[in-house]
């Protein structure tokens, strides 16, 4: 007979002590979300999830009897990631207020997402008065309108509502939350094979409020709940329906979306009604952000490990180079540079050292398009690290993920000079002389590839229907941004770097290139780059996960230290990888590194457009062509600028190289 695991005997001890497995989740819930509260390093100390996840943002306080506005937002879906404004829907238009109502305005990230300007709620609330049910208004929908209902449904959209900037949710019974709430759901019998589809047009608005932290006569809004309800009201009787009781879910009175496909003059008349439960608790307003990752798993080990990783690569690799530069390298200085040592004796007179007038010879193939490369991964390093330190100073707020795009455009335009100046450089070495175009197709190809494939995404969504879809202001605002900004940065840093002096090298170059010889399979094959670049992926593959998570699956990422950790990791792992296999090529004597350092780390981004592959077909799940044409478009454009960062530290790590083991080299 086998032993009971170590598990099933500590589960088995608590409840022979009275604790049922509900108690014992939510203690673990608990514990992970205390974690999370933890900052610092070597003083852990804990905070409030209000301050990790918007710090610096202060309570607000409303009067009691004073009109409330709920906010609503888009309507989502995990399944499909196109998002539709809600009053396209055949729903009821805003409610009447006495004031105007100014939506707050949109940055530029939260415009590029696709978000518009906020719009009012059709409910009318008053702080601290219940509202028993309600009807709005009718609607007639047509056969049109109940297709698209339905299919709105089948694909689990959700209409997402804020109040006092908290989002609402809809309380499931295995303590999980659903984030927003149902257009409808799904009833299925699986005896007969039937799939009913509900529309809730009821919702019950349970607001939870604190009165103990508030002044006299005021309150805070800590938590916000919306319990979906489908009912047919009665059209003679509304009250029946809809009165003082709390409408609930019962069989016998469901709102079932059906029509004959054959039959498109058919209508359906919909009532739409809401009640309002204000219920109170001694929830402090800090914790009021609990609830959207109490549920969650721990994953600190996971971040921690991911760390772990990448640091023992960085030793691994460094330890590589420091054999290499330590034992090889000294070894063959000290031979070579022995001025009683004929160079016709010596028996290693071969590798890296014969090739010494050659290995500074400028790439035959494309040197403007390898500066223009490694220039623009010079930018995005520049505004990629930028961003990561500011988040350290609570001037980004990764949580707004809006805000935190809007800071990433603005540092990666004013970054322009960075590009112009490395690309200049590293074109003018190579004895180009068509500085202007170097300097235009720099500040052109990258920011022009992503703004045509974001041009030809956004028809598409047009064509749909989707809010996703950016107006032509905002593109028009990217436009010049672009051109009026980063474009003249990009020419300043070209004049900066073609009015300093070529870089100079150690070994003067001869006029014919010298041939190179046979090659090892592995380091002469095409695969080898692509080989070479899982190395760095495998050290960000833990952190790219969460960070898919964050954007797909519309969870929160606020550990922005792991990421600006990994980054850098990333970064040094590309760079001592690509340098190991550079000295492995100019040791079997091949000078043609230009490139293939470059591209040994850019595969980077080769591994991740396959992982979001893998991704894509394991997690998300999606329903329709156009949702999974919105993942991989911009999913390559990540890949795309991946691949552009590590590929531009790897070819500067690479080139310093050669510069040191050259230059310990006494050539005459």
């Amino acid at each position: 007979m086998h032993r009971p695991s170590l598990l099933l005997q500590t589960l088995k001890g608590y409840q022979n002590r009275g604790i049922s497995l509900d108690q014992i989740k939510a203690g673990v819930s608990a514990h992970n979300l205390a974690k999370r509260k933890k900052r610092g390093i070597l003083k852990k100390r804990e905070t409030t999830l209000a301050d990790v996840l918007f710090p610096g943002v202060s309570p607000v306080e409303y009067a009691i009897g004073k009109p409330m506005n709920i906010i609503v937002d888009t309507v989502t879906s995990k399944k499909t990631q196109l998002p539709f404004a809600y009053y396209n829907l055949p729903v009821c238009g805003p409610v009447d207020t006495d004031t105007k109502f100014k939506g707050k305005r949109k940055n530029l990230g939260e415009r590029l997402m696709g978000k518009s300007k906020e719009a009012l709620s059709p409910y009318d609330i008053t702080v601290l008065e219940n509202a028993p049910c309600k009807v709005i208004c009718t609607k007639e929908l047509d056969s049109k309108a109940m297709r698209r209902m339905k299919s709105l449904i089948k694909k689990d959209y959700n209409v997402n509502l804020t109040l006092d900037g908290l989002p609402a949710h809809v309380p499931k019974l295995n303590g999980s939350i659903i984030k927003g709430y149902p257009v409808g759901s799904k009833l299925i019998n699986e005896a007969l094979g039937q799939t009913r589809v509900l529309l809730h047009n009821h919702v019950r608005l349970v607001i939870q409020y604190n009165d103990d932290e508030a002044a006299s006569g005021y309150v805070r809004i800590v938590g916000f709940q919306v319990k979906p309800v489908s009912i047919a009201h009665d059209e003679t009787n509304p009250s029946a329906t809809c009165g003082a009781k709390p409408v609930r879910n019962v069989e016998e009175t469901l709102l079932e979306i059906s029509y004959d496909r054959s039959n498109k003059a058919q209508k359906k008349s919909v009532k739409y009604s809401y009640e309002v439960i204000w219920e109170k608790t001694d929830s402090p307003w800090a914790d009021r952000w609990d609830v959207f990752l109490l549920n969650n798993p721990d994953d600190s080990t996971a971040h921690h490990m991911s760390i772990l990783n990448s640091f023992m690569i960085i030793i691994f690799l460094t330890s590589c180079i420091g054999i290499i530069l330590i034992k090889a390298l000294r070894k063959d200085l000290a031979l070579y540079n022995d001025l009683g040592i004929d160079a016709g004796e010596d028996d290693d007179e071969s590798g890296w050292k014969m090739i010494h007038a050659d290995v500074f010879r400028p790439p035959s193939t494309s040197p403007m398009a390898l500066g223009v490369l490694v220039g623009s991964g010079a930018q995005i390093a520049a505004a990629l690290l930028g961003t990561l330190i500011l988040s350290q100073t609570n001037l980004i707020n990764p949580a707004m993920k809006g805000q935190a795009l809007s800071n990433v455009i603005m540092l990666y335009v004013f970054s322009g000079t960075v590009s112009g100046y490395i690309s200049a450089r590293i074109f003018k070495f190579c004895g180009g002389k068509a500085w202007k175009l170097n300097t235009i197709v720099t500040a052109v190809a990258f920011p022009g590839i992503l703004i045509f494939m974001f041009i030809l995404l956004n028809i598409f969504l047009a064509f749909y229907g989707s809010s996703k879809t950016v107006s032509f202001f905002t593109i028009v605002s990217a436009f010049l941004l672009w051109a009026c900004i980063a474009t003249p940065l990009v020419f300043v840093g070209s004049f900066l770097g073609f009015k300093r002096e070529v870089i100079s090298v150690p070994a003067r170059t001869n006029q014919i290139a010298r041939v190179v010889p046979p090659q090892h399979s592995i380091l002469g094959s095409q695969f080898s780059s692509l080989i070479v670049g899982a190395l760095p992926f495998s050290c960000a593959v833990i952190e790219i996960y969460f960070l898919m998570c964050s954007i797909w699956m519309n969870q929160y990422y606020y550990l922005m230290g792991y990421l600006l950790a990994i980054t850098v990791l990333i970064g040094l792992c590309s760079m001592l990888s690509s340098i190991i296999m550079n000295y492995l090529r100019l040791t079997g004597e091949d000078h043609r590194w230009w490139w293939k350092s470059f591209a040994d780390s850019a595969s980077c981004g080769v591994w991740l457009f396959l992982y979001s592959i893998w991704y894509l077909i394991s997690r998300l799940h999606l329903v329709g062509v156009l949702p999974y044409i919105v993942y991989l478009t911009y999913m390559a454009m990540v890949s795309v600028t991946l691949g552009l960062y590590t590929g531009a530290v790897s070819f500067m790590g690479t080139f310093y190289f050669n510069r040191i083991i050259y230059n310990a080299v006494k050539i005459d």
